[in-house]
């Protein structure tokens, strides 16, 4: 048997027709957080939503894959690509999907329309400049506690504030998401896998193909240095900035929306 025949695909699901577009959703709520996008965009494109290996496994509540790393999440997006026979799609990730994103477009230009990236914590884009700080050092440990065991309340806590998606003086447990947050919680049993992903700097400087790179206001500074990093690697990129921490594409929604669908339209 072919051993490739052995590599895992994502979940997906489609929506629309027209250009593709694909969305790779963030580490903790995966494709839940793509649904309002999807909505709003499947009248003029075929949108296709994709589910992490790591989310779907937490959902599940199964070991991650053998060998679990982001460059299986990657091998596995363009598995499902081939699949769904997409030969070439605007792409769009958030978070540690914008990382997987990041890799898959670099390796693949040839499949790619044009590439949205949502605050990538691309650390190897950060490596390529600087040694890690001994904080940043730091918060890759505490990242790598969630791969121990099951992810107790008090460590999704403590995600919520390192990952930005709420400022460190509000508590978490009193927001609407919390319950969401919650149930996904076993998705964050990646640990430190973004931390330990790598990739090459010089096949960012080789994609040509339009890029948006889009910052959240007051969200982390080395997640807005990775988008800086890229900004000024990337030949045909632009730079956006949104209220909304770490999620500006969703607590902006509309204000993304607009300037997506112009990106979009202006890359095709």
């Amino acid at each position: 048997m072919n051993p490739d025949h052995q590599m895992p695909a994502m979940q997906w699901q489609t929506r629309g027709e027209g250009e593709s577009l694909v969305l790779v959703p963030g580490g903790l709520t995966g494709w839940l957080s793509w649904i309002p996008h999807a909505e709003a965009l499947f009248d003029s494109r075929q949108v296709t939503r994709l589910q992490l290996l790591s989310v779907a496994a937490g959902l599940a509540d199964v070991p991650l894959p053998q060998g679990y790393s982001a460059a299986l999440e990657v091998a596995a997006l363009g598995r499902t690509i081939d699949a769904l026979d997409i030969e070439q799609a605007d792409f769009a990730g958030w978070s540690y999907g914008a990382e997987i994103a990041l890799s898959y477009a670099i390796h693949n230009p040839e499949r790619v329309r044009t590439l949205t990236l949502i605050e990538p914590p691309a650390i190897w884009v950060l490596r390529s400049r600087r040694p890690l700080s001994s904080e940043e050092l730091r918060e890759q440990e505490e990242s790598r506690a969630l791969a121990v065991a099951d992810v107790s309340e008090e460590q999704l806590v403590w995600f919520t504030h390192f990952a930005g998606f709420v400022p460190p003086e509000v508590d978490p447990r009193a927001l609407p998401l919390w319950q969401v947050w919650y149930q996904h919680r076993q998705s964050l049993r990646m640990g430190d896998t973004p931390f330990r992903h790598d990739d090459t700097i010089e096949a960012v400087r080789r994609f040509e193909k339009p890029v948006l790179l889009l910052k959240g206001e007051g969200s982390k500074s080395y997640y807005h240095e990775i988008i800086d990093i890229l900004a000024e690697e990337f030949p045909n990129v632009r730079v956006e900035t949104l209220p909304g921490w770490h999620a500006p594409h969703i607590i902006s929604i509309q204000p993304f929306l607009a300037m997506f669908r112009h990106f979009l339209t202006q890359g095709s």
